[in-house]
């Protein structure tokens, strides 16, 4: 560890960005100093859990079902704090981001190849409701049809990101002033409603009493919006603003930096309540009540003076802020999976490029369909996570990667193991099941022409299963492969060029190293030595696993 704190730089790459003003951390004895310090990618983080995606998938549940899924939004509220709290691990005692992780887990290129696509896929149409929701605010502002907001958008993401010179702490207070400007407007407006708190009450916490099959669309879509497979690319990557000066000290830093996002997430969750209760209140029985999204919610807001005006700046500081993490995480994922780095300014307009095309297209030919557009991301999103968060478990409880002392062992890894079959269950019977508004619902539309017709064979019925099985089996196949089969003794070298340094050297958490040392090179609890923090001599030897390990045997704290 260095004696010297790194000097600030200008650039372009997220890692140096999060890292030119970070300091490696020792406890300085005072509590609320060590907490404070440790403030910040928590926040950061959950800007996804009120994103426009999320208003949306809360909007749409009180306007089907009233307060009855409100109990999804709680439970999955929980579940992510248990999610963020892996990721801290995977940080920090890891020492890798996600993507690293499964860059090195998956041997071959094509395998390296694929989950880089798919993490990708989750990333770019996260984006989707991101630029929808500034498209709707920049209407709500200047009456604009949606579309002119959508391009706009590619711009004032790009003058976001310009605020990125002052460093990520201003980001991060810009984003939590307009987030509390929306947050004051929705508790007002909920106030003024006359919320049934008996009603809200039974369904936070005995709402699946009454959950049918026609709720599923609706039940997939709060976890795809809560849980979003990006954010945990993005916060194993956030934690790397936060260094630490000694091994001795990282257990500390887990534990301050797995309370940190407590708070956020908490207040996310009370947030997307007032959503809820106010569609349930102002939505539910209304004629198209299914088909009331972002684009007219603001119409509830009509007791409240400038009602609109506040939902639109919440909704473009929603949206702008998400559109950042998004491009954060584009290139956290890129970095790590394939060790290529793009300028933010590049890959922010190629995720926005890629993101507002569909955006234009349904905003110009079907601009009332811009809410059925969200509800569908936000399902795919669900549909989407295991393939992030099954990666994220099975390296939580493995010891080549957290070190033989911090792997989740015993009754939690039993635990982490059944979440992740269960977020896989859940996905997979809404892929087919009547009412999940997927394939299953297709069938039965299928269905329901064949009756009206005199064919005897319904051969799109059978075109459906054909898609419908190998996914099925892809996706139950992909999960039990990543949970069952064992990390190797040594994961295929990431190939990068020679003259290419690891971008992540600085942040390395060493072991075995005396308090009044500060050593050239690093070893870990087997003596090998890490020059570079990774295993690998900048990439041109063969990592040893074991430098995914911290060995804590000597840790006072």
């Amino acid at each position: 560890f260095d004696d010297e704190p790194p000097t600030t730089t200008t650039s372009s790459s997220p890692n140096d960005l999060l890292k030119e003003t970070a300091t490696p951390w020792s406890p300085s004895g005072t509590w609320w100093r060590d907490m404070l310090h440790f403030v910040g990618p928590g926040w950061f983080v959950s800007i996804a859990y009120v994103d426009p995606g999320n208003y949306q998938a809360d909007i749409q549940a009180g306007a089907t079902s009233r307060y009855s899924l409100l109990f999804v939004v709680w439970w999955t509220s929980l579940l992510s704090i248990y999610v963020q709290i892996l990721c801290v691990r995977l940080a920090y005692y890891g020492n890798v981001t996600l993507a690293e992780a499964q860059a090195r887990h998956f041997r071959s290129n094509q395998w390296r190849y694929w989950n880089w696509a798919l993490a990708e896929l989750s990333t770019v149409i996260t984006d989707l409701p991101e630029v929808i929701g500034i498209g709707i605010a920049c209407h709500v502002f200047f009456g604009w049809p949606y579309y002119v907001g959508v391009i706009l958008s590619l711009l004032t993401t790009m003058a976001f990101l310009a605020t990125l010179n002052c460093g990520m702490r201003v980001l991060e207070a810009i984003v939590f002033f307009f987030v509390a400007i929306m947050s004051v407007a929705l508790f007002l407006e909920m106030e003024f409603v006359g919320v049934s708190t008996d009603e809200m009450l039974q369904g936070w916490w005995g709402g699946f009493q009454s959950v049918g099959t026609q709720d599923i669309f609706a039940m997939t879509g709060v976890v795809g919006a809560v849980v979003m497979p990006h954010n945990l690319y993005l916060h194993t990557a956030a934690c790397q603003a936060r260094p630490v000066a000694h091994a001795r000290h990282v257990n500390q830093a887990v534990r301050w930096s797995s309370l940190e996002p407590v708070l956020p997430i908490l207040v996310s969750f009370f947030v997307n309540l007032a959503i809820v209760a106010i569609s349930a209140e102002k939505v539910y029985g209304t004629d198209g009540a299914a088909q009331v999204g972002l684009t007219d919610f603001c119409q509830s807001f009509s007791k409240l003076k400038g009602g609109c005006i506040l939902w639109a700046i919440a909704l473009l500081a929603a949206g702008q802020s998400s559109a950042i993490t998004t491009t954060f995480t584009g290139q956290y994922v890129m970095d790590g999976f394939l060790q290529m780095e793009l300028p933010l300014q590049w890959r922010a307009i190629v995720t926005r490029l890629v993101a507002i095309t569909p955006c234009i297209l349904v905003s110009v030919l079907f601009p009332h369909q811009l809410n059925r557009m969200v509800n569908i991301v936000n399902s795919s999103l669900s549909f989407l996570l295991p393939f992030a968060f099954t990666p994220l478990v099975k390296y939580n409880c493995s010891p080549q990667i957290m070190g033989r002392h911090n792997a989740s062992r015993g009754v939690e890894m039993v635990i982490l193991h059944s979440f992740a079959v269960a977020v896989w269950m859940i996905n997979a019977v809404a892929l087919s099941v009547q009412g999940g508004g997927f394939l299953g619902d297709l069938r039965a539309h299928v269905v329901e022409q064949q009756n009206d017709t005199t064919s005897a064979v319904n051969w799109n019925y059978y075109a459906i299963l054909a898609l419908e099985i190998p996914l099925q089996l892809f996706y139950a196949g992909w999960n039990w492969y990543v949970l069952r089969t064992p990390i190797q003794e040594a994961s295929q070298e990431i190939p990068q060029s020679e003259d290419q340094a690891d971008p992540y050297a600085d942040n390395q958490l060493d072991v075995d190293v005396r308090e009044d040392e500060t050593p050239s090179h690093y070893e870990n609890g087997n003596g090998n030595s890490l020059p570079n923090g990774r295993g690998m001599e900048n990439g041109h030897s063969e990592p040893d696993p074991s430098a995914f390990s911290i060995d804590n045997d000597d840790d006072e704290d």
